[in-house]
Parts: structure tokens; C-alpha cells; sequence
């Protein structure tokens, strides 16, 4: 049976890192619950959720050099796509490129399941 890899972490060292893993992890499970919101995520891409996930984290100092931001967005974007092309993203998780192609070709089908569901919420 396929499974999404584990969730990412910024670490279990100090308290700190503790309690950010502990919310960030939180926060994807929440997100997970709601699919609308999950795929409006990701339709909306990854510099806004950039943006809010520097709000969201602000007393943290999440930042870039860590990626952890990106690899929330990353979890976002498999969790928003079916199982075979989220075995096709999972084949290059170091490749930008290649991960950026297979995501173009998923976007208009993330978009219409939003849509969808857009439709059933009226």
C-alpha cells in the first residue's frame, strides 16, 4: 500500500523545536481536514504561502535557509494530487524541475476538484 512520507519536522533537540514541529505538524493535519482550503493552497502557490506561512510562524523565525516553508508546500501539493501522481512526484523529491512539470500537468485537475467543490459547498 502506498503512504505519503512522514511530515515535515524542524527537529525534536530544544523546546523550541519541539513546540514549531509540534504546530506545523498541527496545522497540516488541520489543512488535511479541509480539502477546499488545501487545494486553494495550492492553486494559490508557493510565494503566497510563503507570505502566510511567515505570519502564521513570525515568533520563530522560520525562514528560507531551512526550507521548511517549501517543505510544507511540497506536502501541500501531495496531498492535493491522486495517488499516481503523487508516486510520480515522490520519484524526484530533489528535483525542482521535474516537480514542477509533473505539477502543471496536475493543475488543471486540482483546479476542477476545487471547483467541484466550490460548487457543493452553495
Amino acid at each position: 500500500m502506498f503512504h505519503l512520507p512522514d511530515l515535515p519536522i524542524v527537529g525534536y533537540a530544544t523546546t523550541r523545536e519541539r513546540a514549531l514541529t509540534d504546530n506545523i505538524q498541527e496545522l497540516i493535519r488541520q489543512i488535511e481536514r479541509n480539502r477546499f482550503k488545501l487545494l486553494t493552497i495550492v492553486i494559490e502557490g508557493r510565494e503566497k504561502w510563503n507570505r502566510v506561512a511567515g505570519d502564521i510562524w513570525r515568533g520563530y523565525r522560520i525562514g528560507e535557509e531551512d526550507g521548511v516553508k517549501n517543505a510544507i508546500f511540497n506536502y501541500f501539493e501531495l496531498m492535493a494530487c491522486p495517488p499516481p501522481v503523487q508516486v510520480q512526484l515522490l520519484k524526484y523529491p530533489k528535483n525542482a524541475l521535474k516537480w514542477r512539470g509533473i505539477m502543471r500537468r496536475a493543475m488543471p485537475g486540482i483546479e476542477r476538484e476545487r471547483e467541484a467543490l466550490r460548487t457543493m459547498k452553495r
